[in-house]
């Protein structure tokens, strides 16, 4: 397993058991090259650090699973960095999130004005067949 982190995240909060499995080179985060990141069977990270993978070469497909947690807490922008890049037609997209959770503050003036102001899981979740909880696509787990 493998957790990529921002390269300029701070060492000291980032807890012993996820640094277990970081790199951390000189004073800054970094990724395995391609060969050795295509050897882990799971690789964590947030949604704009795993721009870090396509960056080292990981194509679009690699993964047959992306498991996108608490997507209702970020702004559908980031949610995209990881679909974008490492996602095609044969990868599975599971979307997690609470519709009671919302992204933070969106700096973008045109971000906001095309309304990229609410998360990816309220987008989906506003859509069919989303919208109308059928169990083939969603499954609501609690009220």
């Amino acid at each position: 397993m493998f957790r990529a982190n921002a390269a300029f995240r701070e060492i000291d909060g980032v807890p012993s058991e996820i640094l277990a499995s970081s790199l951390y080179k000189g004073e800054c985060f970094a990724c395995p090259p391609l060969q050795e990141l295509q050897e882990f069977k799971v690789i964590l990270s947030t949604y704009m650090s795993s721009f870090r993978l396509h960056n080292e070469g990981i194509p679009a497909g690699h993964f047959s699973h992306i498991f996108m947690l608490d997507a209702s807490s970020a702004a559908e922008p980031e949610a995209m960095v990881a679909l974008a890049n490492l996602a095609n037609e044969n990868t599975a997209v599971i979307v997690t999130g609470s519709l009671g959770n919302h992204p933070g503050w969106v700096r973008s003036n045109i971000a906001r004005k095309n309304g990229l102001i609410i998360s990816y899981f309220k987008r989906l979740r506003e859509r069919n067949p989303y919208d109308i909880l059928d169990s083939n696509y969603i499954t609501k787990l609690a009220d």
